[in-house]
């Protein structure tokens, strides 16, 4: 029974160290993590998935590779598109908003749709769709921020700011592009719809007056709600004067 163990233990060791999660000294059989293998462990993520995130992350990725991506995980393996689902899948992915380049009886295509479905607020109408839907959100968000260690780690911005916008999107079921009223109950949709319709940036929604929102609205008893509102949303003000020391440090005060 030991030797059965320890070969179990053996076989898994080389398997993570092959996938630089783990060091493994095969001699000694000493175990050594790797800044890899924290990432994966702190967030409960696959060796399969890490392998994949480890050799197709890029420093300059678009929002349908990154979603590629996170579809493909080792996580949805066992994920598979039902002859039933397939009518509804089809006008799924013609809803959500990132294009999905797969066909859509294949099974990253349906990740990939049941996460955009998620944080759009889309309704299914299938129960096993539903039921996929629960799996795939439990498993998000540790997914995505797994990605967004692993860029933050590689010094990647422009990816460490996609993965991480990407968390905040699956987090609070919110399009970037929406408006952060969306995230009160009551506001009525038609309301946050003519908002999301006007050329003004949300910072600028601190400075409006009651008056002015109700104007944006045409909704004069809408103004000191939305006000309220605009104003129980956080917000932060930083001020840093940054000074280059190298070519690759810089002095942040």
């Amino acid at each position: 029974v030991e030797n059965h163990c320890l070969d179990i233990v053996h076989s898994a060791a080389l398997i993570l160290d092959e996938h630089n999660l783990i060091k493994y000294d095969t001699k000694s059989g000493s175990l050594q993590i790797t800044a890899l293998g924290r990432v994966a462990a702190h967030f409960y993520v696959s060796y399969q998935s890490m392998a994949q995130y480890n050799a197709q992350l890029k420093p300059n990725m678009s929002d349908i590779e990154l979603f590629r991506i996170f579809a493909n995980s080792g996580e949805f393996m066992n994920i598979r598109v039902r002859e039933e689902e397939k009518l509804e899948l089809a006008k799924l992915v013609i809803r959500v908003p990132i294009p999905i380049k797969e066909a859509p009886d294949e099974s990253a295509a349906k990740v990939n749709a049941l996460l955009q479905a998620y944080i759009s607020n889309l309704r299914l109408e299938g129960f096993a769709l539903v039921t996929d839907m629960t799996y795939i959100r439990q498993s998000a968000a540790r997914l995505c921020r797994a990605l967004f260690e692993m860029a933050l780690r590689r010094k990647w911005a422009a990816l460490a700011l996609k993965a991480l916008t990407l968390c905040k999107m699956v987090e609070r079921k919110l399009w970037q592009s929406q408006n952060p009223l969306r995230q009160f109950k009551g506001v009525p949709e038609a309301i946050v719809r003519k908002l999301e319709k006007k050329d003004i940036s949300w910072d600028r929604y601190y400075d409006l007056k009651p008056q002015d929102l109700a104007e944006l609205v045409k909704i004069p008893k809408m103004g000191k709600t939305l006000h309220r509102l605009v104003h129980q949303v956080p917000r932060l003000e930083l001020a840093a004067h940054v000074q280059p020391v190298s070519r690759a440090l810089l002095r942040i005060e």
